[in-house]
């Protein structure tokens, strides 16, 4: 059985929300096999003023749980292949569509563990249904755009075999674009199958170096930890005395000094490594020693796990605590803003600077229309995963009309007409050989800017 994205309407007046309806729906068409994939057609609303080509519809968004065939769940392994190097023109060896265009979403529900005799979702498949809401609400305005057809496929997909039994549909006639899935293990079997098959793999979950080697078909859309490196490092140096910049890190084992101190381009920064212990328990000062006479002092915590979570907030408390009368000002990791609202707080009050690829400005009349937009058709208001969703989806479309499905090849501007990022989608390369030529590894969106929190707005610092 296939659902196509509904655009009803509560029928009544006591404020259900939509969204739920959805995903309900979701829930219980996803206990049903699909053989064959149907196209229906969801556009509800007029096309917009007439272009030189006529406006083609975003003709579905199809809703599939099982795959026609099983398949069995692939062990992953490196390939040692010479034959599997990066090709960089597509052999056409994988048939596509022609006459339109198809998007294979695999997007983590997890609709086995949601009950459907209540009117909750799961805690874990809210952002992920507010992501799939967004990707609606970009489906909804560009089928008013003139252009291909474009197909959705859309697929509860969290782990290996579910990737694998998905993908099986595709063995003979591969998608233009795949997104997702966000498990790690099943991320690297889809982008080995992407390689193998010549698919743009867009990945808006995860951005790690270790999902795939020498694949010019995966594109991250957030950028990775190096980028976040460079980009504080640059910024810092840029404002402040060298001198006055000292990194801290907890370990020498977990050190990211080298990334911080390049000898060919930069002036040293001092390192500090201060044990966790210390901070939460210790009673000596450990921040007033390094603070600096003149001009403020700038510490550099490239923390981004959720086990760092102590150390950064004991870190901040002392700060806040030994600060006295000096200026103090901590460069930070995007990941700070899903720890404790402690950290939070501190990040409200005191210069505490984070790299980040996404954000969005509550006062941009484009973030404010989609959110009316939003709240007409789901009664709620989106969460930024919906701006995700809708951004990840409109850039997807767009480069598939405008530039084929090997749009990343083409060396692009960055795209700034999105609600919570740019993509500026660049090469990352790695030196595999000594005096050799770097090689190319997978693509990234290289977008990152330097922000503070105030009143729980994003406030750029240029």
């Amino acid at each position: 059985m296939i659902l196509a994205a509904s655009h009803r309407q509560p029928l009544n007046g006591n404020k259900r929300l939509l969204i739920f309806f959805l995903f309900f729906s979701l829930l219980f068409f996803s206990q049903c096999a699909t053989r064959k994939s149907i196209p229906v057609n969801t556009q509800k609303n007029p096309p917009a003023k007439p272009t030189s080509e006529k406006p083609v519809k975003i003709d579905t968004v199809v809703w599939k749980n099982e795959p026609a065939k099983k398949a069995e769940t692939p062990v992953v392994t490196p390939s040692t292949n010479k034959s599997d190097e990066v090709v960089y023109k597509p052999t056409g060896k994988y048939k596509k569509e022609i006459d339109q265009l198809r998007i294979v979403a695999l997007v983590p529900f997890k609709t086995s563990g949601n009950d459907t005799s209540t009117s909750r979702i799961n805690s874990a498949s809210t952002r992920y249904v507010h992501f799939y809401a967004g990707m609606n609400m970009a489906i909804d305005e560009l089928s008013r755009e003139a252009g291909k057809k474009v197909v959705i496929d859309v697929y509860d997909c969290e782990s290996v075999e579910e990737a694998a039994v998905s993908l099986a549909n595709y063995s003979n006639m591969a998608p233009h674009i795949i997104i997702g899935p966000q498990k790690v293990e099943a991320l690297k079997y889809v982008a080995t199958w992407s390689k193998d098959h010549e698919t743009t793999l867009i990945s808006p979950w995860v951005s790690s170096p270790s999902i795939t080697e020498e694949n010019p078909y995966y594109i991250q859309t957030k950028a990775g930890l190096s980028a976040h490196y460079q980009n504080i490092n640059e910024h810092a140096r840029a404002k402040y005395p060298t001198e006055n910049i000292i990194l801290i890190s907890k370990s020498i084992d977990e050190s990211k000094l080298k990334n911080f101190n390049d000898s060919n381009k930069y002036k040293d920064i001092v390192e500090k490594i201060i044990k966790e212990n210390d901070l939460a328990t210790g009673v000596d000062p450990i921040i007033t020693p390094m603070l600096k006479e003149t001009g403020p002092t700038v510490f550099i915590l490239p923390m981004a796990s959720s086990k760092d979570e102590n150390y950064i907030y004991h870190f901040l408390r002392r700060v806040v605590s030994e600060k006295t009368n000096k200026e103090i000002i901590v460069y930070g990791m995007y990941k700070w803003l899903e720890m404790k609202a402690d950290i939070i707080d501190y990040m409200n009050v005191y210069k505490i600077r984070l790299s980040i690829s996404n954000y969005f400005d509550q006062d941009n009349q484009n973030i404010k229309s989609f959110k009316k937009r939003y709240f007409d058709k789901y009664r709620e208001f989106p969460s930024q995963d919906a701006l995700e969703g809708y951004d990840v989806m409109k850039y997807s479309i767009r480069n598939l009309r405008a530039h084929g499905s090997d749009f990343q090849f083409k060396n692009l501007p960055p795209h700034i007409s999105y609600l919570e990022t740019m993509f500026d989608i660049k090469p990352i390369h790695k030196l595999i050989t000594p005096g050799g030529a770097p090689v190319l590894q997978y693509y990234e969106n290289a977008y990152v800017k330097i922000v503070e929190l105030r009143n729980n707005r994003y406030r750029i610092v240029e």
